[in-house]
């Protein structure tokens, strides 16, 4: 197994792809979800994680970030080093209110849990797509997150 399969593995937990294993994606919600009050469950969050993330959205984020001033957190988030982290208001500021209300409506949560979550999750999941320190293609990436997006659906 190689490239976009062994991301998949990665970011689900299983070498061939299945959710379940220790470290993959369901893990890492589980342990971020898990210390935050206000019902945020993996159920919810992971579509909502992925729908935000496809069709470029990764790419818009990362690029709020770095015109937030936070070119070095998103850097250390692809490279290969230690993750440098972000606050949920530099999570907010990079979507815009609009948006992370939008995410917040659809979790059933406030908008800070949900900036908070994802300021979370969005750099351990950047660290985990681009294992070599660079990330696929925009393409690669929405296959990688619908095929999440799905199987966390079904």
């Amino acid at each position: 197994m190689s490239g976009l399969d062994d991301i998949l593995g990665g970011l689900l937990g299983g070498k061939d792809g299945s959710a379940g294993g220790s470290g993959g994606l369901d893990d890492l919600l589980s342990g971020v979800l898990g210390g935050k009050g206000g019902g945020l469950s993996i159920g919810a969050f992971l579509p909502v994680l992925m729908g935000l993330l496809s069709g470029g959205g990764l790419n818009k984020l990362l690029s709020g970030l770095q015109q937030q001033g936070l070119s070095s957190q998103v850097a250390s988030w692809e490279g290969t080093g230690e993750n440098e982290s972000v606050t949920g208001d530099q999570i907010r500021a990079a979507l815009g209110d609009e948006q992370l209300a939008e995410i917040a409506q659809k979790l059933g949560v406030s908008e800070g849990e949900a900036s908070d979550a994802l300021a979370e999750v969005v750099p351990r999941v950047v660290d985990r797509v681009s294992p070599d320190g660079t990330l696929p293609a925009s393409s690669d990436l929405d296959r990688l997150f619908e095929s999440v997006q799905r199987r966390a659906t079904s």
